[in-house]
Formats: C-alpha cells, sequence, structure tokens
C-alpha cells in the first residue's frame, strides 16, 4: 500500500465504525492506507447504557456520541468527517418523525452531500451497509441508498472533480448466514430469544445476515481484535465492548477472526481476500 492508498467508510452512527467493521479499518491504517470514516447521523437516538455513570453523560447525547466516535477513530487510525443529521430510531419510533432526522432528509440532497465527501477524501475504496443496512434500522437502510445515488453520480460524470478519478470499488458490509445461524443455536440452548438481540433487544437474527455464496470478501483481521474491542470500549454510552461480549467468548474468538464483504460496484462474483485487489492508484 502507498500513502496514495484511500477507503472511505459511509455510516449511518457513531459506533458502526467500531462494533462493525472496526477490524477492517484498524488493519488497512495498520498498513498505511489512508483510512476515512464518514458518519452520517448523531447518533442522539441511541438508548444510554443503565450501566453508565451520570458523569458520562452530562452532555447532550450527540456530543457524547462526538467525543465517542473521536475516540474510537484515534485508536483505529481513521480520520472522522460528519454530515450531522439527526438520529432517525429504530422502525416505527417517533424519532422518525422529526425534521432533522435522517429518515426525513431528502435522498438526493444526501446523495450530493456524500459525493462531495467522496471528492475531497478520493478513496479507491468505499465501505458502507448494505441494502438491509444489517438489521433494518431505517438510518443504516438509507445510507446505503444514499452512497449508491453518490456512486451512480459520478457515472453520469457530475460531481468527480475530474474526468480521470472515480472510486473503484464500493462494498456493503455483512454477516454470513452460516455464522448467525451458530450463533441462534448456542442462543436458544442458553434460553435466550434470538428474535430480541442486542442491548435494546432490538435485532431479530433469524431475519438478518447474507448466504455465504454471495460474500466477496472474507478479510482475516485477527491482528486487529484488540485495537477493535479498544475502539469499542470508547462508545460507553452504548455499553462499550459489553456490545461485544454479549456473545460468547467461544465464539468471539472464531468469528471475529474475519469481517465480511459484498462488492456492489461494480459487481462481481470472484471471491478474495483483500478489499483493494485488482484497485490501481493512479491518483
Amino acid at each position: 500500500m502507498t500513502a496514495s492508498t484511500r477507503l472511505l467508510a459511509i455510516l449511518a452512527h457513531p459506533d458502526d465504525e467500531s462494533f462493525g467493521i472496526g477490524g477492517t479499518l484498524a488493519l488497512y491504517a495498520r498498513r498505511g492506507v489512508e483510512v476515512h470514516v464518514c458518519t452520517v447521523t448523531d447518533g442522539a437516538a441511541g438508548a444510554v447504557d443503565g450501566r453508565t455513570g451520570d458523569s458520562d453523560i452530562a452532555l447532550p447525547l450527540k456530543e457524547v456520541r462526538l467525543q465517542e466516535l473521536q475516540c474510537a477513530c484515534q485508536f483505529l487510525g481513521a480520520t472522522v468527517h460528519r454530515l450531522e443529521y439527526r438520529d432517525s430510531g429504530m422502525a416505527g419510533t417517533a424519532d422518525n418523525q422529526h425534521p432533522d432526522s435522517l429518515f426525513q432528509a431528502d435522498l438526493d440532497v444526501v446523495a450530493r452531500r456524500l459525493a462531495r465527501i467522496i471528492d475531497d477524501v478520493m478513496p479507491q475504496v468505499v465501505i458502507t451497509h448494505d441494502p438491509s443496512g444489517g438489521y433494518f434500522h431505517p438510518d443504516h437502510m438509507k445510507v446505503n441508498r444514499a452512497v449508491i445515488k453518490a456512486w451512480d453520480l459520478y457515472g453520469d460524470g457530475g460531481t468527480a472533480r475530474s474526468a480521470a478519478w472515480q472510486p473503484q470499488r464500493l462494498y456493503f458490509t455483512v454477516v454470513p448466514r452460516s455464522a448467525l445461524k451458530w450463533l441462534i443455536l448456542i442462543l436458544r440452548v442458553a434460553r435466550q430469544d434470538p428474535q430480541r438481540f442486542g442491548h435494546n433487544q432490538d435485532i431479530d437474527l433469524t431475519r438478518v445476515g447474507v448466504p455465504d455464496a454471495e460474500i466477496n470478501v472474507r478479510l482475516d483481521i485477527r491482528c486487529c481484535i484488540a485495537v477493535k474491542e479498544r475502539a469499542s470500549a470508547c462508545h460507553t454510552s452504548q455499553g462499550g465492548a459489553r456490545a461485544l461480549r454479549l456473545v460468547p467468548s467461544f465464539l468471539r474468538r472464531r468469528f471475529m477472526r474475519y469481517e465480511y464483504y459484498v462488492q456492489a460496484r461494480p459487481p462481481t462474483s470472484r471471491r478474495c481476500s483483500d478489499l483493494f485487489e485488482g484497485v490501481g492508484f493512479d491518483m
């Protein structure tokens, strides 16, 4: 990798960069890639972990979430960018109706704002949520649609700073369905409901994940698991590293070894172990 190698992750909330793809970001930063994270919402609709001390939430929640994001990205080696839409909360909540929420924002406007960030960073590789948002969070799904729309603007020649440059790979971060089958089985044996998973019990594991055959990149991040956990620990308002420890330790050691991606643009059926495979580095 060279100093001109750039990766941009466009994600919905503060903490998505750590809990989800923290190993990937840390790995490429370690390899000398210029790593950037764009967080589209302020995360202010997220429920505060009940074990967080009062002193930790003295500031407005959106300011706490920003501080946590900056802390995490220091560990990951990433530069932070933000659009600052209001967090929309989960589907069907009152936060969806707030006029400043991402849920209410005009999709074309969001896409153009993201295209400007892509222009500024000039990444060869862009990562975002998959169409389901991972677990059907409205903000995750809207970010997916906005990133695709921003990407397609380059095909029209309408946003890139020069006709000679455009991003080369767009990946969706995903979880393989095979891994989830094991987790669901373990939860049921432990008499826990896999349809009410996570800190807020709002994730239905029986509905998420992608077929293994659709995965293009299985990225080995074992060398960076400790960094991912340190970055996750920054998000104390969301439970910090405890969010990762919802998964039994032996499963965590087994399934945190890899992070998985579907290559959305250009579409391909090939499989590889590096997000930058086949990418050119002329600029």
